[in-house]
């Protein structure tokens, strides 16, 4: 009876574990969108993204910023790729977002009246596109400026990033 215990017990415990350790390990085959980043170097205006499914979310976000009241810039993106959905606000009171042309966003976003710009950082606009496409693409800018509560244009750095897709 122990002889049998301990035959079933073995077995059990071997049950799912199949190949041996020096065997290569079957590939993970993943789908969706991954976005990366570039790295911001302070102050900037960079973009982060946040994908589900075949739809991405980009932040664009200040970061390290002092007095920023108001910004526009055009956003380029791998139209061949992705189509631009619809965008919502962040933290100015006052953004206006359009399709400027195949694969360009035109975004201008702005405090009103006097008070100070936001220092530190936050979300400028989110954008939300929809995957129509695999491959690799780039989000990058152009036209962009910056001014302060006084209406003095701010030297910012500038990073986008790129797209991977894979439906």
């Amino acid at each position: 009876m122990a002889a049998t215990v301990l035959a079933t017990t073995l077995l059990f415990g071997c049950e799912g574990g199949g190949g041996s350790p020096t065997a290569p390990a079957a590939p993970v085959m993943s789908t969706g969108i991954i976005f990366s980043p570039a790295s911001p170097t302070d102050p900037a205006i960079a973009l982060r993204g946040n994908a589900s499914g075949s739809t991405v979310e980009i932040e664009v976000y200040a970061v390290g910023v002092d007095d920023l009241y108001g910004v526009s810039f055009e956003l380029r993106f791998p139209a061949d790729l992705l189509r631009y959905e619809s965008h919502g606000p962040g933290v100015f009171p006052s953004l206006e977002a359009t399709r400027a042309g195949v694969g360009q966003l035109l975004v201008g976003a702005t405090h009103l009246g006097p008070v100070d710009g936001v220092s530190g950082g936050g979300a400028i606009v989110v954008a939300r596109f929809t995957a129509i496409a695999n491959g690799d693409g780039r989000f990058d800018f152009s036209g962009e400026e910056a001014f302060d509560s006084f209406g003095d244009r701010l030297t910012l750095n500038w990073h986008g990033g790129t797209v991977s897709i894979d439906l």
